[in-house]
């Protein structure tokens, strides 16, 4: 389990007064769920930011508060995009031997033969549901595409995880698919190549 260390300090003061206030201050106000009562505390949001980019929803979190560290996970956030800037984070306490459902981003690797033979790559799922124990959290799951060949199809059923892992997509489901040539992009290759041929043939014609 991949682990990302964290500081905390207890939120006092709530509202959207404070909350503008301690945001001025650096601070991004935040919420612990889980495991018992709910906890508000602050993150220093220049660290969170730069740790942001290696965070996803199932990166287990150590977060540090006084004396005691609380494992978590990202459970939501609002977020303005424009300035790239966290307003609220949600986080949810792990419990050591209790299953947890969280979504495994996926990373698909390698060239596909069909995408060397001029076809394209669609990925129709980028996560997957699954439910496992705190421990065996990872940050994603690798998918080996290399020896998809064009009109290929991947669907959930056809991943081999680990029994530890349960999925919780549908089996049916489509991973992704290696699509042809479009019609239109062959007959432009067909044209091409008549014109090609005939150019060719005028050539000979002018040198005889």
């Amino acid at each position: 389990m991949e682990a990302v260390l964290l500081e905390a300090k207890i939120r006092d003061n709530f509202g959207k007064g404070p909350s503008k206030k301690y945001r001025k201050e650096g601070f991004i106000p935040s919420t612990i769920y889980g495991q018992g009562s709910n906890i508000n505390i602050l993150i220093k949001k220049n660290v969170f930011n730069k740790l942001s980019h290696k965070i996803t929803k199932s990166t287990v979190i150590n977060l540090k508060l006084n004396d005691k560290t609380y494992d978590v996970l990202i459970k939501d956030y609002h977020k303005d995009y424009l300035k790239d800037d966290f307003y609220h984070i949600d986080f949810y306490e792990l419990k050591t031997g209790k299953l947890v459902h969280f979504k495994i981003p996926l990373n698909f690797i390698g060239n596909a033969v069909g995408i060397k033979e001029g076809g394209m790559l669609e990925k129709h799922l980028v996560e997957l549901e699954v439910e496992c124990l705190p421990k065996d959290i990872i940050a994603s799951y690798d998918i080996n595409i290399e020896n998809m060949k064009i009109n290929d199809t991947l669907h959930v059923s056809d991943l081999n995880l680990d029994s530890k892992y349960k999925i919780l997509s549908h089996q049916d489901e489509v991973i992704a698919h290696i699509t042809g040539k479009k019609e239109e992009e062959i007959e432009e290759e067909a044209v091409a190549a008549e014109v090609e041929v005939e150019e060719k043939a005028e050539e000979v014609k002018k040198e005889e």
